[in-house]
């Protein structure tokens, strides 16, 4: 009874540190978001709650090992965050499990490994197919409990002995450690992309998909402008000629065809670093940083002409478009 409220309690702390640690990867999410940043972020708040599993593991008998929630942790940073942040917390995890030492190296670096590899196949395989969270949770689970392979690693007259007591508990905590896992980090990770979602979407001009004045007035104080001599940041303004008189003419659903059909030709022209913008109705901002007062003329004629050399066809009959 005592060793299994032991092995309770180590799944538990370990469960709360996470806990802990989602909550202040929320916080920080809320503050800035970069690719490399969660990486690193999660990554180390995976490699925290190992380190604290691992710092004070259970004794096996016999001098065999150790056992603590490093191969659920591994496993499930791995499938649900996926290969780089399971790198980081393999290596993590490899690393303490090398400087503790002692008896079962061998079996828990081939758990570890074991618990990487599925927490990967999981999410090449699972991660985005159409079913719910706790259905996934499972596959999860019963996939990381291969760990148990990792007993074949001790010597063999102790096989029958931990395949029988410890073999049960490493296979219910590999379940419902993903169960638990996967809902903290689902339910973060869901209300994180909603908000970026939203984020963007009021920041972003719907029909043309370019930024609005809104997301204009956010990135334009902080665009850097290069050093090059006689270089510094344009500005080109349009609008389309006649456009009220063309959307009257062949109706709304017309004129945002003919803006659209304007955004694609001026967009082909203007260069990868280039802010595109619509302020509202047929008015257009295009920002050109690094870039010389001729260059930025020949910007703006091309783009122009361009827009009055395309024509736009609407019932088989070209309607001239100018800016």
């Amino acid at each position: 009874m005592a060793d299994i409220m032991l092995l309770v309690s180590t799944f538990v702390d370990s469960v709360a540190v996470l806990m802990a640690l989602v909550l202040m990867l929320s916080l920080v999410h809320r503050r800035t978001r970069r690719w490399w940043f969660d990486t690193v972020l999660m990554g180390g708040m995976f490699s925290v709650a190992i380190v604290f599993s691992m710092a004070d593991p259970i004794p096996l008998p016999h001098d065999v090992g150790v056992f603590d929630m490093r191969l659920v942790l591994v496993g499930t940073a791995t499938a649900l965050l996926g290969p780089f942040v399971g790198a980081i917390t393999l290596l993590t995890a490899s690393i303490f499990r090398v400087i503790i030492g002692g008896g079962g190296v061998s079996a828990g670096l081939v758990g570890i490994f074991i618990s990487f590899a599925m927490g990967l196949l999981w999410h090449v395989t699972i991660r985005n197919k159409p079913w719910m969270t706790f259905k996934k949770s499972l596959v999860l689970g019963g996939m990381l409990s291969f760990q148990i392979v990792a007993i074949l690693m001790i010597p063999q007259m102790y096989w029958q002995q931990f395949f029988v007591t410890l073999a049960p508990y490493m296979v219910v905590s590999s379940f419902v450690g993903s169960i638990i896992i996967n809902h903290l980090l689902s339910g973060e990770l869901s209300f994180l992309s909603e908000a970026e979602t939203c984020k963007v979407d009021a920041n972003t001009d719907h029909l043309t998909g370019l930024l609005n004045r809104r997301g204009l007035e956010l990135i334009y104080p902080n665009q850097k402008t290069g050093k090059m001599p006689l270089s510094g940041q344009a500005l080109l303004y349009f609008d389309i000629d006649r456009f009220k008189q063309t959307n009257d003419t062949y109706g709304h659903a017309v004129g945002d065809e003919v803006l659209r059909h304007v955004v694609d030709q001026v967009a082909a022209n203007l260069r990868q670093k280039d802010t595109f913008v619509r302020l509202g109705g047929d008015e257009f901002v295009v920002v050109l940083p690094d870039i010389d007062v001729v260059e930025a003329k020949v910007i703006g004629e091309r783009c122009r002409c361009v827009v009055e050399n395309a024509g736009f066809e609407v019932d088989c009959k070209t309607v001239p478009i100018s800016i």
